[in-house]
């Protein structure tokens, strides 16, 4: 019995150390405040100096704003604090000017309107970079802050 006990003593902190570790880092919704470079659309690099694809967040108007690429784009964000790390992008409006090259651009479009969650890549403070998910947990976009 007692071997029992200081067994389930022993692994006790491995437990705990291994769902800690299992977590991704956190990020505030006010962490996202402020411009930021698109650096990966659906798992493919993004060079923002070539793309030129940024994310603006006015987390207190909750207002979301942009270029895609070619584009001007804005809408709203759909947010509250029960439901940490949640947040959805409405009534996303995008100008309509033609370019050579559309297909960046759709792509970030399409994957702002699927995004659901967001977390911090690292751990350290200020958050530099946050991963953006789509609802069936795949990784749909990475920004950087600018």
């Amino acid at each position: 019995m007692k071997k029992g006990i200081l067994l389930i003593l022993f692994f006790l902190p491995f437990l705990f150390f291994g769902c800690k570790s299992a977590q991704g880092a956190k990020a505030s919704f006010t962490d996202l405040n402020g411009e930021w470079n698109v650096v990966e659309i659906n798992n493919k690099k993004v060079v923002p100096e070539v793309s030129t694809q940024v994310m603006i967040f006015d987390v207190s108007a909750k207002r979301i704003s942009g270029h895609s690429g070619c584009n001007r784009f804005s809408g709203t964000i759909e947010y509250t604090d029960t439901h940490k790390n949640i947040i959805k992008f409405l009534q996303v409006a995008s100008t309509r000017m033609a370019c050579p090259d559309m297909e960046g651009e759709m792509e970030m479009l399409e994957a702002i309107n699927k995004i659901v969650r967001f977390e911090a890549l690292e751990k350290g403070r200020p958050v530099q970079s946050i991963a953006l998910y789509g609802t069936d947990g795949s990784r749909l976009m990475v920004i950087g802050k600018r």
